[in-house]
């Protein structure tokens, strides 16, 4: 009786030792593979930097042309190179006397590094202080190689009680010659027209 009981106490032995094995296997996958989505994540998903509140001013000869601020900037190197400004950025286009020349605001935009293309999304807003037009547009790109900014998108331009659609736009990115092309529907009104028919 003492020797069965002895070897059934072995068997059991083994059996629990062998239980824990395979359970450290499975904790070891378990922690490889949790590993393994951390690191596709890291690679795939976060940002390589992210700045909050940047400032960012473009200045030839000493001048200030342009100065851009956003609340977050995001930096990616995977899939590829881009900057996402998922908050939304506003750009002051300035005069050589430091006036200024133009605004651009909008929701969203994000810089594809490779290609030298910046793309603004969701209600672009761009106010041309020299001419007094506020332009509202769906998107635009802005191709810093080229120097020039542009969109197809149908578009709507405000200046004063003068109301003007076209479908497109084009400029460059100092706003010296903005141009909308195919304009029609130009529309003025007149508020005390609007009051005396109320």
């Amino acid at each position: 009786m003492p020797l069965r009981n002895q070897k059934q106490s072995l068997s059991g032995s083994k059996s629990h030792a062998l239980l824990l094995s395979v359970l450290f296997c499975l904790t070891v996958s378990a922690c490889s593979n949790d590993i393994e989505k951390i690191r596709f994540f890291d690679q795939k998903e976060l940002p390589t930097q992210a700045v909050k509140d940047a400032t960012v001013r473009r200045s030839t000869s000493g001048n200030v042309q342009m100065v851009m601020t956003t609340p977050l900037v995001q930096k990616y190197t995977t899939p590829e190179h881009r900057t996402l400004y998922p908050k939304g950025l506003q750009v002051e286009f300035l005069n050589t006397d430091g006036s200024k020349r133009a605004y651009l605001w909008a929701l969203r935009a994000e810089e594809l590094t490779d290609n030298n293309l910046v793309r603004a999304h969701d209600s672009v807003v761009i106010i041309d202080h020299e001419n007094g037009d506020t332009v509202y547009l769906k998107s635009l790109t802005w191709d810093k190689s080229e120097g020039k900014m542009f969109s197809n998108d149908l578009i709507r331009s405000v200046n004063g009680k003068r109301l003007t659609y076209g479908d497109g736009f084009e400029s460059d990115d100092q706003f010296t010659n903005p141009q909308i092309f195919h304009q029609r529907g130009t529309i003025e009104w007149n508020e005390n027209q609007d009051e005396e028919q109320n």
